[in-house]
């Protein structure tokens, strides 16, 4: 699939990786899932099993800078900063719905390149 991105994409799926890694336990497992979403846009799955999830009420508040409930620093919110920028969306739910003890998801979109269009703009 090609996408309408710049090369700091690397940078989200790295700070994603991260996270699971440093938050997941020694045994923590990571799948990333690439998959055909809405019209013209791509999906992209970055899940761990570590232990503990994300609580539902934190959720929006870990893409903060620096938030109160976030013990992140600046990792996710490069990371919502740089998916907007391509005209995405990023997100976290449960890996297993209903099973936060069963890891995180974070998932994000990206717009479908058409063809005729040009990476995101340097700003």
């Amino acid at each position: 699939m090609t996408v309408l991105v710049d090369g700091l994409l690397s940078e989200v799926v790295t700070n994603l990786i991260g996270n699971a890694v440093k938050h997941g336990g020694p045994d923590v497992e990571i799948e990333i899932l690439v998959e055909d979403a809405e019209e013209g846009t791509v999906q992209v799955t970055v899940a761990d099993t570590g232990p503990g999830g994300i609580p539902k009420e934190i959720r929006e508040a870990v893409f903060a800078r620096f938030g109160q409930e976030s013990s992140q620093g600046l990792g996710l919110s490069i990371v919502r900063m740089l998916v907007e920028r391509y005209g995405g969306r990023v997100w976290v739910e449960d890996r297993v719905p209903g099973h936060p003890e069963e890891g995180a998801a974070f998932r994000f979109t990206l717009r479908q390149a058409d063809g005729g269009e040009s990476p995101a703009p340097d700003t």
